[in-house]
């Protein structure tokens, strides 16, 4: 247990430390501004470095780390840096990867948090989050996941790696035809992907002209001097960013004030805080022609989508994660849920996951970093996601540029596991945005699936209807979801339906401690 006489003095010195980290890096950061030339040139170098740049990071973030959670799983499988060399040169690097793969060199999502060791063979490891730190990485900004999956991780994005994302960035507003139009930020938080994004913007000559968020009065006070001091550097290049505007859930006006104005426009938000705005513009009989969202930290789902279509906006979805930053933007030709893979820096593959006990099986995603600068070292890393990967062929600026790699429809498969029995996002994703709202009114934001533990430790599946529907037919809503689970996994759904662990609770849906709107909420 920590000391209290020393807790405290160490708290502040690592705030003091972060600090002065913090202004170092933002002015130096600043003092190189990207150009479309730049972006375009630099990620087709790198493309044609992918090879060499990966058994870079082999060599000197993995076999040259004695702690790298990699080493022994390498080992293991019998690969030292000679024959890993002569695989990626026989094979490419997909292809080494998938055979690394099949031989045991993955980590799937439970192993990367520590939730669970790892089994390969008769061989047993047990890894934590500084085991796959990047010893290459002396200083950057600091930054924390949004703790949807678990406790926040902090990563350190050092300046190279700002730089290559606000490239991709750059590419992805040329294709939406954003590039040079006002780009403003709308995220729960200031920090983590808030900062990034701003600082992003600012280095590609977008500074945003205004950043909205929606946890003003709980905001901790060393979020508030971090934007502080992010301003306050930046200047020191020349360069204005804005302040936080509180906008409450619900109080949309400003943001459409904001919309109003003439020509282009564009807001990085997410699908939910995207949906919120259409529904407002809709209720006030306004439009959002010209405004491009483009979306973050949720799945853009057809029915969200739809919703803001409705309203006149566009909106573009974009996976990313703290642990890399984005890694992958939308398709200009394919407008919602299809995102290309920014394949200078990062390489996918999908295999074969098996997610319950009835052996249901999804194409999971892993993950491999392609660059000594990564913030952490993946190689085969599942996220939780699974999705379907498509081939070139769409056209677009993105795939232009050397980008041909797409996904679609990318989900989570770690959600409701209640009783055994898991149930994945995309069964029910539809259920709680389009059925719900249709047959019993109000609109997607109205009722979320939330798993949580009772007073007993039983895991219950709560379905969250908004206390502002008068009326609504609570048997029909709660017949509703058990037939749908019924229509998909009938064992599961009788397991459920027997334990009593489908309930209604008439409460607003609840937020994720990174402010995210999500249909299937996880309660630990």
């Amino acid at each position: 247990m920590p000391n209290p006489l020393t807790a405290a003095p160490l708290t502040v010195l690592r705030a003091i430390q972060h600090g002065v980290s913090t202004a170092r890096y933002v002015p130096h950061l600043l003092s190189a501004p990207v150009t479309g030339e730049d972006a375009v040139a630099d990620t087709r170098e790198r493309i044609a470095r992918r090879a060499d740049a990966f058994l870079e990071v082999a060599e000197r973030a993995i076999f040259a780390h004695s702690r790298s959670a990699y080493r022994p799983l390498l080992d293991a499988a019998g690969y030292d840096l000679p024959r890993l060399r002569a695989l990626v040169g026989r094979r490419g690097v997909e292809e080494a990867l998938r055979q690394l793969q099949r031989d045991g060199v993955y980590v799937t999502i439970q192993e990367f948090k520590g939730l669970r060791e790892v089994r390969r063979g008769n061989r047993v490891f047990r890894f934590s989050e500084q085991n796959f730190r990047n010893p290459l990485i002396q200083a950057g900004l600091r930054a924390a996941s949004g703790g949807t999956r678990g406790p926040a991780l902090w990563n350190t994005i050092p300046p190279e790696n700002h730089r290559m994302g606000a490239e991709h960035l750059a590419l992805a507003l040329e294709a939406y035809g954003l590039r040079g139009a006002p780009v403003a930020l709308w995220l729960a938080q200031a920090h983590g992907a808030s900062a990034w994004a701003v600082l992003a913007l600012a280095v590609i000559g977008q500074a945003p002209p205004r950043w909205f968020t929606h946890v003003g009065p709980r905001t901790p006070l060393r979020t508030r001097l971090f934007v502080r001091l992010l301003r306050q550097t930046a200047r020191l290049r020349g360069v204005t960013l804005p302040g936080t505007t509180y906008v409450p859930l619900g109080d949309e006006a400003q943001i459409l004030e904001w919309v109003a104005g003439a020509g282009p426009r564009g807001i990085l938000t997410t699908p939910s805080l995207a949906l919120r705005l259409a529904l407002q513009a809709q209720r006030s009989g306004r439009r959002l022609d010209g405004l491009t969202f483009i979306t973050i930290a949720e799945p853009l789902t057809a029915v969200k989508l739809r919703h803001i279509r409705a309203a006149g906006a566009r909106a573009f979805s974009s996976l990313g994660f703290t642990e890399f930053g984005r890694a992958t933007y939308g398709c200009a030709a394919a407008e919602g849920d299809e995102t290309h893979i920014c394949s200078d820096a990062v390489a996918v593959l999908q295999y074969p996951r098996r997610v319950d006990h009835l052996g249901t099986e999804v194409d999971a995603l892993l993950f491999t970093t392609l660059r000594p600068d990564a913030r952490r070292i993946l190689l085969n890393v599942e996220t939780g996601d699974y999705a379907r990967m498509l081939p070139g062929g769409c056209g677009c600026f993105l795939e232009r540029v050397g980008w041909t790699q797409r996904l679609r429809d990318i989900r989570s498969f770690e959600k409701l596991n209640a009783e055994g029995r898991l149930f994945y996002g995309t069964q029910l994703i539809d259920l709680v945005e389009q059925t719900l709202p249709e047959r019993f009114g109000g609109d997607p934001t109205d009722y979320q699936l939330v798993e949580q533990e009772d007073e007993m430790g039983f895991t219950r599946l709560s379905i969250l209807v908004h206390p502002r529907l008068d009326g609504v037919d609570e048997r029909g809503v709660l017949a509703t979801v058990e037939g749908a689970l019924r229509s998909r996994q009938a064992a599961s759904a009788e397991i459920w339906r027997e334990a009593g662990t489908i309930r209604i609770v008439r409460a607003t849906p609840l937020l994720t401690a990174a402010g995210k709107l999500m249909p299937l909420h996880h309660l630990a």
